[in-house]
């Protein structure tokens, strides 16, 4: 025999105090039960938890009390030639990155997994007939 529940009136509305909010949430959260299944066991919609937990979420973020940011002087010294302007000592070359001379590469990965690797000078034309002829091949 199935359960089956008659509404003759007005839907009702019931009012949750905070501390029967919490119970609820709390049972979620501590009892490994799905959302629904307590849903069901105190005859709400699951979407009901949820809502309770975002702005029980959003009350507690609220009430959190962030310092503000903090911002710091910065200044912009020259750098003197062959010196560290933060520590005042000689750098060396080999101390300097590799690539600081050189100028970058464009790669560009055409179909079939090949990839070119080209000069950012190259001819524009040059170019659309290499790319042509990788796609090609």
């Amino acid at each position: 025999m199935t359960r089956m529940e008659i509404w003759t009136g007005r839907e009702r509305r019931r009012r949750w105090s905070d501390d029967q909010k919490l119970e609820i949430l709390e049972e979620v959260a501590t009892s490994g039960l799905s959302v629904s299944a307590i849903a069901r066991r105190h005859d709400i919609v699951p979407q009901q938890i949820y809502t309770w937990r975002r702005q029980l979420l959003g009350a507690r973020k609220a009430n959190r009390q962030e310092p503000p940011p903090i911002f710091l002087p910065v200044s912009v010294v020259a750098e003197a030639d062959g010196q560290d302007a933060a520590h005042g000592a000689q750098t060396s070359r080999r101390d300097k990155p590799k690539s600081a001379g050189r100028r970058g590469r464009i790669e560009i990965r055409c179909k079939g997994g090949r990839v070119l690797t080209i000069e950012p000078d190259l001819d524009p034309e040059v170019l659309r007939a290499l790319i042509r002829s990788v796609e090609e091949a």
